[in-house]
């Protein structure tokens, strides 16, 4: 069913005012041109989802006619960005890390949208840790789209195979007993693990770890986090914010990824994102990754066949260490350059399109045709972690999931049940470039294993670090 016949059989669309979209049709005059919203939101992970996408923007334009929606994806990105604000080209809304915002927004890149928030009735509904991480004073750098954060993924045929762990008597993989971690919870057995899979199998690629962007650069932090490093930005006795990398947990976390290498247990020279992982798992290559759980929808989209043969658990933490992983988020940002007609038309967009926290009837069946799509393409349909702590939003979405539901939940629960207890809040300052650091530091480890010294990168990756991004930044 096309999105328009819905509006006409269920009458949800019957009158604007029914949604509370407070449409101002008039606005629109014939000859004098349109609103142009240049939407750089991601459309999807499949055609289908694409495709629900664009009906939806032609059922706005057609509730709505003074916009003309264009569609130009762009997701923010640090080394990118000055180039498109510069040309113009910067989408007026676009999908942003919430880690990366408050820089932004010092920059000019992007508007604060608090009068928009508390208009429509979203910014008391903001979860309170989300809306302080993507605040600056009293202005917010952005829309709160979802939370999340790092975990591991298990390739749970290969581990079972190898004989990390075991299946039950109905042939489900055994991740617990008594509430205690079956499968490899520290980064000592998860290198063993990675030996008896290469052990048992022809490929030496156990693990993969990969090199090349700043998403790569937040996976090897949460790993110096889980050595037990804590926070790498701090002030000195005089005041002044400084960068650690000069302790034993940050070179236990370089000398593990080294010794993996060197093993041959790292996956051969993966360069250029986190995403590969799992087409490496479908074709039984690769037992153990890390990504976001926010990258696990796009993921099992492209490799639907793994939603049985995987699990999605915490990070692994040194022997005797505490499980860690940063918080993060998404945000929708509104380019400084969009007017002020284009940032109301780009929230009733977002309204529009169920992106905010309310709970009526329109973005019910939003949100549960996103799923819907999803279940029936065989796609996993696993839960978010909200933005929003709206009582009515959170039980709708609750309701959605326990109907489309379609994996074993077992292999996924102790990551979504764990969230609010392992987060750690991440550096406050110069995060991408802290990112792009920590890339370039594990990069070296990966395919320079034989020849790097650790001791001279952390000393040069510090110092510099702390002269270029954290110099003459007051101490609170």
């Amino acid at each position: 069913m096309t999105f328009k016949k819905f509006i006409k059989a269920a009458g949800a669309l019957a009158s604007a005012a029914a949604l509370g979209l407070c449409p101002l049709l008039s606005a629109c005059q014939s000859g004098e041109g349109r609103i142009k919203l240049t939407i750089g939101m991601v459309k999807g992970s499949t055609e289908e989802e694409k495709q629900f996408f664009d009906e939806c923007e032609r059922a706005f334009e057609e509730l709505y006619p003074e916009y003309d929606v264009v569609s130009e994806p762009y997701v923010y990105d640090s080394n990118t960005v000055v180039a498109k604000f510069a040309s113009g080209k910067l989408p007026a809304v676009f999908e942003a890390d919430a880690s990366l915002v408050r820089e932004a927004y010092l920059n000019g890149y992007i508007k604060d949208v608090r009068e928009y928030l508390d208009e429509y009735g979203w910014l008391e509904k903001t979860d309170s840790r989300f809306l302080t991480e993507i605040s600056v004073g009293t202005a917010v750098c952005g829309v709160p789209a979802k939370q999340y954060a790092a975990g591991m993924v298990l390739n749970l045929p290969l581990l079972c195979e190898a004989g990390v762990i075991e299946t039950d008597g109905d042939g489900n993989y055994v991740l617990y007993s008594d509430g205690e971690a079956l499968y490899p919870d520290t980064f000592d057995e998860v290198a063993d693990a990675a030996r008896r899979v290469a052990a048992a199998g022809d490929s030496t690629g156990a693990i993969f770890l990969s090199s090349g962007d700043e998403s790569c650069g937040k996976i090897f932090l949460e790993m110096v986090y889980n050595f037990g490093s804590g926070g790498l930005e701090y002030t000195d006795a005089e005041g002044n914010w400084q960068l650690s990398l000069t302790h034993d947990e940050f070179g236990d976390a370089m000398r593990w990824v080294r010794q993996m290498a060197q093993e041959r247990l790292i996956a051969d020279a993966y360069a250029g994102g986190t995403e590969g992982w799992a087409s490496e798992m479908a074709a039984g290559r690769v037992a153990i990754a890390f990504c976001q759980n926010d990258q696990l929808m796009a993921a099992l989209a492209a490799e639907p066949t793994l939603s049985d043969s995987i699990a999605f658990v915490p990070m692994p933490a040194a022997e005797d260490k505490a499980t860690f992983s940063s918080w993060n988020g998404t945000v929708y940002a509104i380019s400084s350059l969009a007017s002020d007609e284009q940032t109301e038309g780009i929230f009733r967009f977002l309204q529009f399109m169920g992106k905010g926290a309310q709970a009526d009837e329109h973005s019910e069946y939003i949100s549960e045709m996103r799923m819907k799509i999803r279940y029936d393409g065989g796609i996993p349909v696993l839960p978010e972690i909200s933005a929003w702590n709206d009582e009515g939003y959170v039980d709708m979405m609750n309701r959605l999931y326990n109907k489309y539901v379609n994996v074993n939940e077992q292999y996924f629960e102790e990551f979504y049940i764990r969230f609010g207890s392992v987060e750690l809040i991440a550096e406050p300052y110069a995060r991408s470039h802290l990112y792009s650091l920590m890339d370039e530091l594990f990069s070296k480890m990966l395919y320079e294993a034989t020849t790097s010294n650790i001791v001279t990168l952390t000393e040069e990756g510090e110092r510099a670090f702390s002269e270029k991004y954290l110099a003459g930044i007051a101490a609170d």
